[in-house]
């Protein structure tokens, strides 16, 4: 099972509240994705009314308007944190602010507690969806063609696959995945729909331009963009030719991901329109990261940097940037969160929802590159500079392997396992680092 910090950190502000554990997948304590440093991590509401449904109704008829909750279960901001010294992440501050309690918690812990269950959660996830599972299947009803909507199912299926075994018992559920919204499917427990790939010009779907030829416009369109930076050698160097039709057929899996499963996709098929640029980005982002561990380490052989410490050694209190802790916060404690929203199937519904995870990583590389351009990681090798350096290092070898391993969930290659080449050529490693700038 996941090791899902923010779950926890809620579940123990659930229990401190109303000593129950089962109410912790309430929707009243919330947590904040932006504006931490003023706003706090976590809020909840201190007024009896929004609570009422689990407090005692008798007692509750004279206090609904006049009592806060806190004073209601006898408690104060100061018994909270004290309380919560003994939670693995515990709260620092906690203010009050229009009858909301909002809560900053212990970052320095948060990041130590994060990084390791990452670790965990990653080899958890490599796992379970390096195993098989007969139960999710493409409808054998659905001919076989050569067309994008044909594609589109294929690859679906495929993430869908995946995001099963991450979260479903194999022997629960049977699924089929069908681009009929009415399939004959008596033997099988649930069905997916996939929306039709259509052309955004016309509005209908489209049946003219084959999956071979829609993967090529995407990597036409890639070559483009080198050919202005790197001149005629990316059409004609093998390494560069190999790597762009690696790099066009993840931008066409991501872009048919992205959309919700049951909704139609629509294609724009000019090459020049930018279409590639959401993956090519992600990854791009990826590159930038392995770059980094990839010189880190050079110059750790050749001598100028010391070998990067434990991580339990490591001085992780340094990572104070606000985007630090924003990626960490956000998006390497969001994965569990994320992947558990991908999926919902009970007796009403049988949704997966692999477009947000798409979402997941636009909205993470835009803040990483934020901090990119703004942040210096690798810097002098002087005594005083080292720590910072270090505890970044491990910030970037976590939030990469973050990266990496959302897109094996999509079954997206990272730039390392597309272009292998590229390790071994560090020229054309740091090129790609310019490709899409």
């Amino acid at each position: 099972m996941l090791q899902d910090d923010t779950q926890t950190i809620i579940s123990n502000l659930y229990k401190y509240l109303l000593g129950e554990e089962k109410y912790v997948h309430g929707l009243l304590v919330k947590k904040h994705s932006g504006n931490l440093q003023q706003l706090g991590d976590f809020s909840f509401p201190n007024n009896v009314k929004s609570w009422q449904e689990f407090l005692d109704s008798v007692q509750l008829q004279n206090s609904l308007n006049q009592v806060s909750l806190l004073k209601y279960i006898n408690k104060d901001l100061t018994n909270l944190i004290e309380t919560s010294q003994n939670w693995d992440i515990p709260v620092v501050k906690a203010t009050e602010l229009n009858e909301r309690i909002h809560l900053l918690i212990d970052r320095f812990k948060a990041i130590q507690v994060c990084f390791h269950n990452a670790s965990i959660n990653n080899e958890f996830i490599l796992q379970r969806i390096h195993g098989n599972t007969n139960l999710v299947k493409l409808d054998p009803s659905c001919k076989k063609t050569n067309c994008i909507t044909y594609l589109r199912i294929k690859i679906l299926t495929d993430v869908i696959r995946n995001l099963y075994l991450l979260n479903v018992c194999p022997e629960s559920t049977d699924i089929i995945v069908t681009l009929k919204s009415k399939s004959d499917v008596n033997n099988y427990n649930k069905s997916i729909f996939c929306g039709t790939v259509l052309n955004a010009k016309t509005g209908t779907k489209e049946n003219t331009i084959t999956a071979e030829e829609y993967i090529r416009i995407r990597q036409d369109e890639l070559t483009l963009i080198a050919q202005h930076k790197y001149g005629v050698r990316v059409s004609t160097e093998a390494k560069w030719k190999e790597f762009i039709a690696s790099l066009g057929e993840s931008a066409v899996a991501f872009e048919l991901l992205q959309t919700k499963c049951t909704s139609p996709v629509k294609i724009q098929f000019d090459a020049s329109g930018g279409s590639s640029k959401g993956a090519a980005f992600i990854l791009y982002n990826c590159a930038r990261l392995e770059t980094i561990i990839k010189t880190f380490n050079e110059k750790v052989n050749e001598g100028t940097y010391p070998q990067l410490p434990p991580i339990e050694n490591a001085n992780l209190s340094l990572l104070a940037d606000e985007d630090e802790w924003n990626l960490v916060f956000n998006y390497v404690m969001g994965v569990p969160s994320l992947l558990k929203s991908s999926v919902e199937i009970n007796e009403k519904k049988c949704e997966f929802r692999p477009h947000l995870i798409c979402n997941f990583l636009s909205s993470m590389v835009k803040i990483l590159s934020q901090y990119y351009r703004r942040v210096r990681i690798l810097t002098e090798p002087r005594k005083h500079l080292l720590p910072v350096m270090f505890a970044r290092i491990h910030l970037i070898i976590t939030l990469n392997n973050t990266l990496k391993i959302c897109l094996r969930i999509l079954n997206i290659k990272s730039v390392s396992q597309m272009y292998r080449t590229l390790i071994l050529f560090p020229q054309s490693f740091v090129n790609f680092n310019k490709f899409m700038t």
